[in-house]
């Protein structure tokens, strides 16, 4: 008897919070092992674990893109003030916010819970510490399509985007010469028009004119008079904020 009675308390407990996660689109964050963890981006975001809070190295962003830098799990160490908006036009606003781009995930605290999205398609945008960020489908390299979290570097029209990804993890567990996880993030820019599907651009001159081929020749005159050598993130606004006033 005491046993089915406690069985019953569990179930009243654990029923609200699940259904309240269900109903508002948000899972969780989980604990999982270190060696699942260590497969974790080789799937899908919808397939990915939830990852608890711990402690990293956090590390820097790549604003100039295209090069492999170590770092932490998160975009930055800690929590920070944000909002996100849904397709739905609901705003959430004053979250406790994190980035998890292993897992391709915003964190979020409530009700001293850390949850995560479980739709992200669901998600507009979410702006952390002045930084706006937008769910996408993108053009991956063997020409299928994929999905994940974008910085937004040049808004308008046509925006200038910036992808980071983990390429490489190791822990202790596998390494034992190590102390700690290392991530090791790589960052891509893309270009998105017209809110359609986001396609990889390299910084040089011939991947900048085949993205813009529809105003190509334009934008080869803004290049040669501008004497821009496409070979900084800069370089790269400049043509997208000039592309953008050719609309």
């Amino acid at each position: 008897m005491k046993r089915s009675s406690a069985l019953i308390l569990a179930c009243v407990l654990v029923f609200p919070f699940v259904a309240r996660s269900q109903n508002e689109g948000i899972k969780p964050v989980a604990n999982p092992q270190t060696s699942a963890q260590s497969t974790m981006h080789t799937k899908t975001t919808q397939q990915m674990s939830l990852v608890q809070e711990q402690g990293t190295t956090g590390g820097s962003t790549s604003p100039s893109g295209l090069s492999s830098s170590k770092g932490g799990m998160y975009l930055e160490p800690g929590w920070a003030t944000g909002r996100v908006m849904l397709k739905d036009q609901s705003v959430l606003e004053n979250l406790q916010l994190r980035y998890d781009i292993y897992n391709q995930q915003i964190q979020f605290v409530r009700e001293n819970d850390t949850l995560a999205f479980s739709k992200p398609e669901e998600v507009m945008y979410f702006i952390l510490d002045d930084r706006n960020f937008i769910y996408a489908v993108f053009q991956q390299e063997g020409g299928g399509l994929g999905s994940g979290y974008f910085e937004i570097l040049t808004d308008g029209d046509c925006k200038l985007l910036l992808r980071r990804t983990i390429k490489y993890h190791a822990d202790p567990e596998s390494k034992p010469g190590l102390t700690e996880e290392v991530f090791v993030r790589e960052s891509e820019y893309y270009i998105i028009k017209d809110e359609g599907v986001a396609k990889p651009v390299r910084n040089c001159r011939k991947s900048v004119l085949c993205a813009f081929k529809d105003k190509e020749e334009q934008v080869d005159d803004f290049l040669e008079v501008n004497d821009i050598k496409m070979k900084t993130c800069d370089d790269l606004k400049k043509v997208v904020e000039y592309y953008n006033s050719l609309q």
